[in-house]
């Protein structure tokens, strides 16, 4: 499988406490044997990619294959977010198409994302990373596939996608927007499928890390409202 890195550039991912803009983004992960400071438990980061350039990958993001770019949702019915994250590549050979933002670092998280299958012919899926690593090349992966109508937990170790418990929810219809959500606590994760919990399972390969967005193979996806919030 090739890969495809992206530069970082600015970001604004809008930090609330309760219902108050408290401030911006922490900075990002340190390196090496240094300890990292994870932020205060109920701390919220959301994208809404106000700030980010049209027709661009967003700021503080790394793209493993596809064309990431934020652009406006010229059908109103992402709201109450104006503005999308789309990949919009369905023929470069490479089999998985993903994003990831390097930053915050998150231990346990609850953390959620709109997203819209606009088509695929192979396997139309879209998911939610977290717990990635500064590489964006191991972690965990939920995601919902359209073909076998399934939502199905895996991690990523050096750049190979493990599967582990899959949940059946029905068929996805394609231009409808639907909500993938996931709780971590320590080792215990619960994944959510528009608002209905489907799938728990404990797993203690990662404790800490980014989140980021999926898709894969021919899939077109636009992704809205990604919020993480630590606990």
């Amino acid at each position: 499988m090739r890969r495809i890195g992206g530069a970082s550039g600015r970001t604004r991912a809008v930090l609330f406490l309760g219902w108050a803009v408290a401030g911006a983004l922490g900075a990002a992960p340190s390196g090496g044997a240094a300890t990292v400071r994870l932020p205060a438990a109920g701390k919220t980061y959301t994208w809404s990619f106000e700030a980010d350039t049209l027709g661009q990958k967003p700021a503080h993001s790394m793209a493993f294959g596809g064309v990431w770019q934020v652009s406006e949702d010229s059908t109103g019915s992402a709201s109450p977010a104006s503005r999308i994250l789309s990949q919009s590549e369905d023929d470069d050979g490479i089999t998985w198409h993903y994003l990831t933002f390097t930053r915050p670092l998150l231990g346990d998280l609850d953390a959620s994302v709109r997203f819209r299958i606009r088509s695929g012919e192979i396997d139309p899926s879209a998911g939610l990373l977290f717990q990635m690593d500064p590489k964006g090349t191991s972690g965990y992966l939920v995601r919902v596939s359209a073909k076998t109508g399934e939502l199905a937990f895996h991690y990523l170790l050096y750049g190979k996608r493990r599967d582990v418990k899959f949940a059946k929810i029905g068929p996805i219809e394609p231009g409808t927007w639907h909500t993938l959500a996931i709780s971590r606590r320590k080792s215990v994760t619960r994944a959510s499928y528009d608002g209905k919990e489907v799938l728990r399972l404990r797993d203690d390969r990662f404790s800490q890390g980014n989140v980021g967005v999926w898709t894969e193979d021919d899939t077109l996806v636009d992704f809205a409202d990604l919020t993480a919030t630590a606990r």
